[in-house]
């Protein structure tokens, strides 16, 4: 079983706190104020950066002055991106403490922190009453969470009735186990993957409906190309998920680069309703 300090030291790899200061201090953007914007390149922690959460975000109905919970929100990117565009506000739990602290301070960087709350929080087990959020989405989050049915029961509960529940994720693909390290598990111990088909069946059991999915392969494999073919030019050395991700990002993502080609996995997304 993965305890809570194996999951910090993976997706933290050391000193996260002095590695983002440093590159944000290189791009020249410490102690001033910042734009939404101006952090895309490392607060869209997950593959296919902004151009996924750009993605995500066409598909859901989210109105101004929504609440919105973002389940595994990582730095916030999404969060802030989401909340500029919709005029919402949105809460966002993530299960690792450093990318909350991080993540805050980005919020007040970017003056963001009246529409946009991070906090600690376990998807599994939402510290939230029930029907409490008009709407709620997670991005690349559902490959680490084991007891997915219990996440689904969760995600639906803090929801009010009539309202949506979106996601992105690597499913399982038709040709067998992924190729590790990846970006959200270093070996088996940590990845829970379902296939598409898994998850939909998982998806109307808790009692979602009307359940609308994307695939997303093709956009993936480009998005990792794309990565991986510039990531010595310098203007993705200073800020990006490497960053974060640290001297393995590279190779982990060339990893699931080649297990999507392979089949191994499946990109998709997922927009659904309570």
């Amino acid at each position: 079983m993965v305890n809570r300090s194996d999951i910090e030291n993976f997706w933290t790899r050391g000193d996260v706190h002095s590695r983002v200061h440093q590159a944000m201090s290189d791009a020249g953007l410490n102690n001033k104020k910042l734009e939404v914007e101006d952090l895309f390149p490392i607060d869209q922690y997950h593959a296919r950066g902004i151009a996924a959460t750009i993605d995500l975000g066409k598909r859901m109905p989210i109105s101004e002055n929504q609440r919105i919970i973002d389940i595994g929100c990582g730095l916030g990117g999404p969060a802030r991106y989401f909340a500029k565009k919709f005029k919402c506000l949105i809460t966002g739990i993530d299960i690792t403490p450093s990318f909350i602290e991080i993540g805050n301070k980005f919020n007040n960087l970017t003056s963001m922190s009246k529409q946009v709350s991070l906090q600690i929080g376990n998807g599994e087990s939402l510290d939230f009453e029930n029907e409490a959020f008009d709407g709620g989405y997670s991005q690349h989050v559902t490959m680490n969470i084991k007891n997915r049915k219990e996440f689904f029961l969760e995600a639906y509960r803090v929801l009010k009735k009539g309202t949506f529940f979106a996601f992105s994720e690597h499913g399982l693909g038709p040709e067998g186990n992924p190729i590790f390290p990846l970006p959200w598990a270093d070996t088996s111990k940590m990845s829970f993957l379902l296939s598409p088909e898994s998850t939909i069946s998982l998806l109307e059991e808790v009692g979602f409906y009307d359940i609308q999915i994307v695939e997303t392969s093709k956009k993936y494999i480009s998005g990792y190309e794309k990565m991986i073919n510039t990531k010595s030019k310098k203007d993705t050395t200073i800020l990006g998920i490497h960053v974060i991700g640290g001297s393995t990002m590279k190779q982990r993502s060339i990893n699931s680069m080649r297990s999507i080609k392979e089949k191994r996995t499946l990109p998709f997304e997922i927009v659904c309703k309570k």
